[in-house]
């Protein structure tokens, strides 16, 4: 791609990137305070069984829906179908299965397996509620990125990861109810943007009970199932370690390595802010334009890796700072899972031109390599390096998933590896200017006492 190629930040993709990552922003900074107070009034134990119920939650909640948020999303977006035809289908599909993963979780919390054991039943019912409520969440949020929504998401991400502080606050140290408290401030952040994404769309966007012709909903639901298993290690592989050690390890090590995974993951924030606004023009030309996709790639990689190298750097003062002494041990943890959050945020642009091309199963593939890669270091490595084996095992993974999506990007879209990942000035250059602009949002020029209005 050559220089003129690259976007404007005062071009419409411009302007759309510098919102979505200045929203992602705001969202994160409320983030950041949540999982604050949870290291805080949790401490490691009362963190790892937290993560736990959240992380079984999330994977029963994906695992039955059929990932039809993202099959609603490209049918939408690909103007095939309207907002309330592929939200029909997607919420038909999605919420029942999510009533069936629900029922299906209460004998397991009976069971008395070991992992089970880690939380009181009374602890996994107040989990219940975020299996229905994740798929919701995703499913709006998916929808409102597609509709190029930025504002909006960005205001209802930062309301969601606000309430949910103010519900921890409210129910674990005001009520003093641990774990449990912290399990429903998390769901009432998820009610709150539920809330929030239904209104919107429905008043702007048409969203109401309207079944497409059967066909169309049919190919909703394929898309979705030729995405699912993409969407379902999306969500585990970051996760695995919290599930293996949630058999093999007390649960101080599940917090540690939950605070770990979950701050490097958050710096994931300008990878998600790039997809939210290349999807849309993928799906819509079809990947006709393959150097913008590249061009997103080096962007995401030099703006992600200096972020990550700040991070590294910080790292000690920064846990103390936001998670207190009692979570240094995962100092280490985030030093060796830096090149795999840098390799996870790459992925994340080759994959969307692959599913915004109608290439989901690519995703796949290359999701399920990943995990096999992680699921087999873990076992290997955790018997000889206890904790920090999770980390590598991580790093592995997402290695191994960029890998894969290279490879796929490069057959596809023929360009040579220069064309892809040689940096320009130009990159550099619009990444100073996004700068600017997510600055000048975030902390606008008021006038001068009496200037023009």
């Amino acid at each position: 791609m050559t220089p003129a190629l690259a976007p404007s930040p005062q071009a419409p993709g411009g302007q759309e990137f510098a919102l979505a990552l200045a929203g992602r922003g705001g969202a994160l900074a409320f983030g950041v305070l949540a999982q604050s107070l949870l290291a805080y009034l949790l401490l490691p134990e009362g963190r790892g069984v937290y993560a736990l119920c959240v992380t079984s939650a999330m994977m029963l909640g994906v695992l039955f829906t059929l990932s039809v948020g993202r099959g609603a999303q490209y049918f939408v977006t690909a103007g095939q179908l309207s907002v309330a035809q592929s939200m029909t289908v997607a919420l038909a599909v999605g919420l029942a299965g999510s009533g069936l993963a629900a029922a299906l979780a209460v004998p397991l919390i009976h069971s008395g397996l070991g992992f089970f054991a880690k939380a009181e039943a009374l602890t996994w019912y107040c989990a219940l509620p975020i299996i229905p409520l994740i798929f919701t969440t995703l499913t709006l949020e998916l929808q409102l990125g597609g509709l190029r929504r930025f504002g909006r998401l960005a205001i209802f991400l930062a309301w969601q990861h606000l309430t949910t502080a103010a519900g921890v606050l409210l129910f674990v140290w005001g009520l003093g109810m641990g774990v449990n408290g912290a399990l429903l401030g998390l769901v009432g952040g998820h009610l709150a943007v539920t809330a929030a994404a239904f209104w919107d769309l429905r008043r702007h966007c048409g969203l109401a009970w309207r079944l497409p012709p059967r066909a169309a909903g049919g190919r909703v639901i394929a898309y979705g199932l030729r995405y699912h298993a993409a969407h379902m290690i999306a969500l585990l592989e970051p996760r695995l370690g919290i599930i293996i050690l949630g058999i093999l390890a007390v649960s101080e090590d599940i917090g540690l390595y939950a605070v770990a995974t979950t701050f490097m993951f958050q710096l994931g924030v300008i990878s998600h802010a790039a997809g939210m606004v290349l999807y849309p023009r993928v799906a819509a030309d079809g990947g006709r334009r393959p150097e913008l996709s590249a061009f997103c790639l080096r962007a995401t990689g030099l703006a992600v890796a200096g972020a990550l190298l700040l991070a590294s750097a910080l790292a000690a003062p920064l846990v103390r700072l936001l998670f207190s002494a009692d979570f240094l041990p995962v100092t280490p943890l985030l030093w060796i899972m830096a090149p795999g959050i840098l390799a996870y945020a790459l992925s994340g642009i080759l994959a969307t031109h692959c599913s915004g091309i109608n290439r989901p199963e690519i995703c796949s593939w290359a999701a399920g390599l990943g995990l096999l890669v992680n699921l087999a270091a873990l076992l290997l490595l955790y018997p000889l390096l206890d904790l920090p084996a999770a980390a590598w095992a991580l790093t592995a993974g997402m290695l191994g998933q960029l890998a894969f999506l290279t490879a796929a990007f490069h057959r596809i879209t023929r360009l040579s590896p220069a064309a892809v990942w040689l940096p320009r000035r130009s990159d550099l250059a619009y990444l100073r200017a996004a700068g600017r602009a997510v600055f000048s949002r975030a902390f606008p020029k008021r006038p001068a006492p009496g200037g023009a209005a």
